[in-house]
This record gives C-alpha cells, sequence and structure tokens, in this order.
C-alpha cells in the first residue's frame, strides 16, 4: 500500500479508508488547529488524537477486542466523537443510538446488535437502569462523558468516567491502534423498519468514509472552512459527513446541542461558519421567519442537504445543495459544488455506482419515468454487508444483484436523477426515520388495546405526522388524552402520534396483513383526535446541559 496523502484527500483510495492513520497524519499536519468546538470548549487536532488514543487503550485495557460492538448513546456532545474515535482505533465497532430512545427500544438495540459496552452520559442512566436485569449483565463496562455521581444505582455494572478510561490508557501505555483495513466493519447504523424493527446496517470502513469522501465534493469542503451543524450525531449526516470530513481536511467542526429555529442564524454567524448542515424541513422553517440583523451577516456559502430554493438562496444569500443517499449505502448521487446543477435534481450517479430507475418487475424504465431507484456498487466494501440478523430481509432489497432502495425517483435524458417520493408505508418525522412497527409494539402493549395501526399522514415541507388506528379490547375504548399520557414515557417525543382514531377491527388481507393502503385511501376518520387541535402538549425531551471536558489536563477546557 502506498503512503497516505493527506492533501488529496478528496480522492482518498479505497486501501487509505481507514480511521487511525488518518487521524495521525491530520494530528502530525495541523496539531494546533482547531478541530471541534462545543460551547466555549475546543480542542485542537492533536489534543483530540491525545484523547482518542489514550481512550482507545482504556477501551482495551477494559477487555474490548476486535468486532465488539459499542453503544453510542448521548445527545450531542465532544465525548460522542472521542469514544466513537478511540472504539474504532480499539478495533471495536460503533452503534450510535437515539438518546431519546426509552428502555424498551434501547434494549432492542443492544440485544439485536449484541452491544457489549456502553458510552451514554449520567442523565440517562435511569434509562440503562430499566433495562433487564440479564442485559445490563452483559455490558461489560458503562463509560460516562460527565463525571460518575455517587449516586449511581448499583444495578449498573462497572460505571467509570470518561476522564478515568483516558487516565487508565495513558498508564497502560502501548499499541493505541489495532491494524485495520477498508473490509473491517466501522459501525452498525439503524434504519427503520417498514414492515418490522428498526434494521442494523452493518457498514465497513469502506462504505463509511466513501459517503465521506462524496460529502467533501459536494460542498468542497478545504482545511479553510468552518462547518457547523446543529444536528444530531446520532445520525450519520452530523457524524460521517461533518466530524470525519472535517478531520480529513483539517476544517474547524462547531457542534451545537441542536438546532434552533431561532438562533441559527445568530450561531452560523458568530462562529463564522462557511459550511452548514440542514434537513429539507429546516430551510422551510427559516424561511417562514421574519427578517432578521443575521439574515446576510453570515459567511456561510453552502447548506447541505436540503431542495434547490431560490427565494431561499437569495434572501440568506447561500447555496443549498441537494444529494441523494441511504444508510445502507452511503451516497450515491450528488453534484460536484462547482458544476452544473438542477432545480429538484438529487445530482448524478456517483463514478463508483450504478444506477437505474425500475418498475415493479424489476426492468428499466424509459427517461423521465417514475420508478423505484436502484443502486449496485463497482468497489468492493462501499455499502452494508447486510442486515444484523436479518439475512431474509438482507437478500429482499438486493435481489437482482441491485439494491433495493425503496424510494422512487426518474433520471432524465442527461442523467440527472430526481427523487420524488420514499416508500409508502415510511413514516419520516421531525428528521427522523420512524418504524411503523416500533410504534404498533409500543401501543399494543396498552392494557385496554387489541390491536393497531401505524401509518404516516402528510404533514407541511414533505415530513409526515403520525396516525394511528386502534382497535380496544372492549366496547369502552380509552380516551386518546389517556393514551396519550400513558405513552408518555415509553415512548420518544418524535414517536407520539398526532392523529389517534378507533376501529371495530383493521382491514388484513388472507395471511393476517394490515392493508394499511385501504386506510391511506379511507383518510382520516370523521371523529379522528387531533393533539393539535385538542390542544394537547408533549413535554419536550429533556436535553442535557453542556458536559465537563474530557480532558482535564486540557487548559483551553478549563
Amino acid at each position: 500500500m502506498t503512503a497516505l496523502d493527506i492533501d488529496a484527500i478528496h480522492e482518498l483510495p479505497l486501501q487509505h479508508r481507514v480511521l487511525g492513520p488518518i487521524l495521525r497524519a491530520r494530528a502530525d499536519r495541523d496539531p494546533e488547529r482547531v478541530y471541534i468546538r462545543f460551547g466555549a470548549s475546543h480542542w485542537t487536532f492533536k489534543q483530540t488524537d491525545d484523547i482518542v488514543r489514550d481512550a482507545a487503550r482504556g477501551f482495551m485495557g477494559l477487555g474490548l477486542s476486535k468486532g465488539e460492538r459499542v453503544g453510542l448513546f448521548m445527545p450531542n456532545h465532544p465525548g460522542f466523537i472521542f469514544a466513537w474515535y478511540a472504539t474504532n482505533l480499539a478495533g471495536g465497532v460503533t452503534v450510535p443510538i437515539n438518546p431519546s430512545f426509552t428502555a424498551s427500544l434501547l434494549q432492542y438495540i443492544l440485544e439485536d446488535s449484541d452491544v457489549r459496552g456502553l458510552v451514554t452520559t449520567a442523565a440517562l442512566l435511569p434509562v440503562v437502569a430499566a433495562l433487564s436485569a440479564e442485559r445490563r449483565e452483559q455490558l461489560r463496562f458503562v463509560v460516562l462523558v460527565d463525571e460518575v455521581d455517587s449516586a449511581v444505582d448499583a444495578c449498573i455494572p462497572s460505571v467509570l468516567a470518561f476522564a478515568e478510561l483516558i487516565k487508565s490508557g495513558k498508564a497502560l501505555g502501548g499499541p493505541s491502534e489495532v491494524p485495520l483495513d477498508f473490509t473491517d466493519v466501522h459501525s452498525i447504523m439503524y434504519t427503520s423498519g417498514t414492515t418490522g424493527p428498526s434494521k442494523g446496517a452493518i457498514v465497513p470502513n469502506g462504505h463509511y468514509f466513501g459517503s465521506s469522501c462524496t460529502f467533501l465534493r459536494a460542498v468542497n469542503l478545504t482545511r479553510d472552512d468552518v462547518l457547523y451543524t446543529p444536528l444530531p450525531l446520532f445520525h450519520g449526516l452530523a457524524s460521517r459527513l461533518g466530524a470525519l470530513p472535517a478531520l480529513m481536511v483539517g476544517a474547524e467542526y462547531v457542534l451545537a446541542p441542536h438546532f434552533s429555529v431561532t438562533r441559527f442564524w445568530q450561531d452560523v454567524t458568530e462562529c463564522k461558519a462557511s459550511v452548514a448542515h440542514t434537513i429539507f424541513t429546516l430551510p422551510a422553517m427559516l424561511k417562514g421567519r421574519p427578517p432578521g440583523p443575521y439574515d446576510k451577516a453570515h459567511r456561510l456559502r453552502a447548506m447541505y442537504n436540503g431542495n434547490y430554493d431560490q427565494e431561499f438562496e437569495v434572501r440568506f444569500n447561500v447555496r443549498v445543495c441537494e444529494a441523494y443517499g441511504l444508510t445502507e449505502v452511503g451516497l450515491t448521487h450528488y453534484t460536484r459544488f462547482a458544476q452544473e446543477r438542477r432545480p429538484g435534481s438529487c445530482g448524478k450517479t456517483h463514478e463508483d455506482w450504478e444506477a437505474r430507475v425500475v418498475d415493479s418487475q424489476g426492468l428499466e424504465v424509459q427517461v423521465n419515468q417514475i420508478g423505484e431507484i436502484v443502486v449496485r456498487p463497482r468497489l468492493p466494501s462501499i455499502m452494508m454487508n447486510g442486515y444484523v440478523n436479518k439475512s431474509d430481509e438482507t437478500v429482499r432489497v438486493s435481489r437482482d444483484l441491485w439494491f433495493h432502495t425503496g424510494d422512487f425517483g426518474r433520471c432524465d435524458s442527461d442523467g440527472f436523477f430526481y427523487f420524488i417520493s420514499r416508500h409508502k408505508d415510511r413514516i419520516r418525522r421531525r428528521g427522523e426515520n420512524v418504524s411503523p412497527m416500533e410504534v404498533e409494539a409500543i401501543l399494543c402493549r396498552h392494557p385496554d388495546i387489541a390491536d393497531c395501526a401505524a401509518i404516516g399522514f402528510p404533514a407541511r415541507e414533505g415530513e409526515d405526522d403520525i396516525r394511528v388506528v386502534l382497535v380496544a379490547k372492549t366496547d369502552q375504548p380509552p380516551s386518546p388524552h389517556a393514551v396519550m399520557d400513558w405513552l408518555a414515557g415509553r415512548m420518544p417525543n418524535f414517536m407520539m402520534p398526532r392523529y389517534i382514531e378507533f376501529a371495530l377491527s383493521l382491514p388484513r388481507n388472507p395471511v393476517g396483513k394490515v392493508e394499511k393502503y385501504k386506510l391511506l385511501d379511507a383518510g382520516l376518520a370523521h371523529d379522528v383526535w387531533d393533539r393539535e387541535t385538542e390542544g394537547y402538549v408533549i413535554k419536550r425531551d429533556a436535553v442535557p446541559q453542556p458536559l465537563t471536558p474530557m480532558d482535564p489536563t486540557s487548559k483551553e477546557n478549563q
């Protein structure tokens, strides 16, 4: 293998798509440059490398071996990045987990992916404590990115602070990196199911870094840029399309605790961001705000990923970049920042991929006709290896030697692709892909509910509200208000339904599957309960405050 050329990182060869050497090369090249900024604290590339390598040794000292899984269960915090990198250097596999998950959803992820270690916060320990005793016992360690409270529940084994992990790794010394290559698994990333529970996509290094390289091209990220993200790190956008590409080119990465529509432009102005993350619904929210002093006071030149909107771009003097991809395959379609783009298009097919638009029989459709988008790689290990414990589902989406995305689109005569719609059973709510089955599984535990179906109902800006149709066990169904109260604490806020209606039964086919298309075609019932018109308020998910720094020796972090 030839030596890594850090100056040609935009075109990173497949053989060099491994974190450890890239982290070391960047720390050697730019030791004093700021890499991560979070609130009033910041960490240079050298400090990050030191923290990560000591933490990697610490993980090894706790018994973490190559291929073992470590869950990352926390809100936005630099500790997520440090734990992610350290796990990878130690040879482990990260499993990012939504911090708003309740114990039942957390337990499913931990069991499905066989997580043996967990990195979280003290604020989320009550959720961990609510896991089954058997599942808690299978956790070899629980590391907190903040200080360990003396009142930590004794039922959670081996709890220690990240600072202690660093200290132990420093004392151990020795190698800080397990040799890996592009075929080794980097992460298991969960994506919602439409007819089943969330699926864990097994993502190798070649795939993980492939998405990062495509992002670099899509926004032309360089070491002179400041990348701002208010999006959650457990999603790929803020991590493999944020922290990782910033590391690769030596750019500054500014992490916000969460998105704020009222502070967005002020935040990007104050941190001097030149590139920012978005999702398709956020530009519309920002455009809906009254004009303000920060609308053009910023130096932002690009926002990724969103639909082309000329009115938005003129008002805020920024270019909105659009691409197409999925957790399973990464980014397969994009437009280079300086090249031609077509309004409404997600770009052309990446040179490492083939793509088609096909009909229900898998046959390619004519130019500009709508069908399902299917893709396949030209290189090894640039898409998922399959789904964890779901071989049948892996085979189903990979039939005819193509990966079937389940998304509908079209392709014009010049090769530009246009995304049209998601699979009809998929629900997209507050930036999250929601598994209908997981909503149903929680609702069916209600003592007065015999059956239920969860479906999406179109909301503003291309998202969905969640509609549930319930069958009560008796002639006296519970009130929708009581159902919502019961769901509180059992279901994350983004999964809470807006519409509740009751039916005597659900339409099913001869094999017992709910025919949701009939519910969709029927529309909302005349007596549907709408929590917005009823004035029912869901309490906001608790968001932990910024936590203490990782490295007690860093003067910048005091």
